[in-house]
């Protein structure tokens, strides 16, 4: 089991978006007739788009909870989601695999262990009278130990701020309040991280010259650009054994350095690169390395052209889903300082195809102006400075479409 641990550790070396998916909240409610037996703690678990307000316009299992999140004593309780794979079990009652999340917005803390936690205030006394949103995970990023039709358990518990988890379960169930369970079908076309084991290297180093090209799509190699692919590949050898570590350190050293010649040289041929990568890369990988390529893309303060090009090219070739992974650079856009003004930002940017008919686009380019007119007040300068770009640059691309 711990190597299975440790696999799901270093498969993934994801970056932010936290922002992006964060929980809609409700408002829990004090009433002296309250008890467990009237209100017992209720998990929920429904498949589709999740609120508006949340910002997601991707199919997500929306957890929602109702009933007591009650405390004897204390005033605040800690919440926590954990996600285990139980298709292999006797009993579905007891504890399943870890689930991996293909996003750190949704994973344990140093790790990639699918689990979200939150705090809650609470009392002898609180629940929620009707269902409220935990949270809504994307599908795309729950990924089980194989592939397949799997049977995926969603655990919510209630429980003390001081209990903590670790590989997918409770470290010490002393502090638990409340617990409720659903158990969910669930169908995984791509290779789970346990099937992964055997490409395992072979993607991450296909990875790497992924970066290397993407880094150098503007022109030059960037050292803040190089600092964050060596950053990702240092994170892979964190939690292996000492020996493992070293033999994958001294690899990397000698493969990030042949890689950049390679790349600044362009010596890389991008098109056999992706196929190669496309034939071994489950679609977790796929998003791991799209998202350390829009790291690299954000990590010298400016997209250019190129870079948006170049991303936008990847994403598709790699089959991941568009709008998950539009989601996704807009967060990177709404931190750069710059903008390359040279030249527009190619329509795909805001999910534009040339099989659309103006019609279809106008529809597009009306939300993605309303989304980013709404980040103009932003109290973050950076963010507010960016969203008048996009906004100016949106306005531009309706009156090009408009009839």
């Amino acid at each position: 089991m711990e190597g299975i641990v440790i696999w799901i550790v270093v498969i993934i070396g994801w970056a932010l978006l936290k922002g992006v998916f964060s929980a809609v909240t409700g408002s829990g409610g004090d009433n002296s007739s309250s008890s467990v037996e009237a209100n017992p703690f209720t998990v929920k678990v429904k498949k589709g788009l999740p609120p508006k307000d949340t910002g997601l316009t991707v199919d997500c299992y929306n957890v929602e909870m109702t009933g007591m999140i009650s405390h004897p004593t204390d005033d605040q309780v800690k919440i926590i989601l954990l996600v285990q794979d139980v298709t292999d079990n006797d009993n579905e009652s007891d504890a399943g695999t870890p689930v991996v999340s293909a996003h750190e917005a949704f994973a344990e803390k140093g790790s990639r262990v699918l689990g979200v936690e939150r705090v809650y205030e609470s009392s002898s006394r609180t629940y929620y009278p009707d269902w409220t949103l935990f949270v809504p995970v994307p599908v795309d990023f729950i990924v089980p130990p194989h592939k397949g039709k799997r049977r995926i358990k969603f655990l919510l518990c209630v429980a003390d701020t001081g209990t903590t988890v670790e590989r997918g379960g409770l470290t010490d169930t002393s502090g638990l309040q409340h617990i409720s369970t659903e158990v969910i079908n669930f169908t995984f076309k791509e290779p789970g991280y346990m099937d992964e084991l055997v490409n395992k290297e072979k993607v991450e180093d296909l990875t790497i010259k992924l970066g290397m090209c993407m880094a150098a799509a503007d022109g030059h190699l960037d050292q803040k650009e190089l600092n964050t692919i060596k950053t990702w590949a240092k994170n892979l050898t964190g939690l292996l054994d000492e020996d493992k570590a070293v033999e994958r350190n001294k690899h990397f050293s000698k493969f990030l350095k042949s890689s950049s010649i390679a790349a600044k040289t362009n010596k890389i041929s991008l098109s056999n690169l992706v196929k190669d990568f496309n034939d071994v890369a489950s679609k977790s990988q796929k998003y791991t390395a799209m998202q350390l390529l829009l790291d690299i893309s954000g990590a010298d303060g400016t997209l250019s052209k190129e870079e948006d090009v170049f991303i936008n090219k990847i994403a598709k070739t790699t089959g991941i889903n568009l709008s998950t992974f539009k989601e996704m650079k807009n967060k990177i856009i709404a931190n750069v300082d710059n903008l390359d003004s040279s030249e527009k930002p190619s329509e795909e940017s805001f999910g534009l195809t040339e099989d659309m008919d103006d019609a279809e686009k106008m529809k597009i380019l009306r939300k993605e102006y309303t989304k980013w007119n709404g980040q103009t007040n932003h109290k973050d300068v950076k963010k507010k400075k960016r969203a008048k770009e996009m906004v100016k640059i949106i306005a531009d691309l309706r009156k090009q479409y408009s009839s």
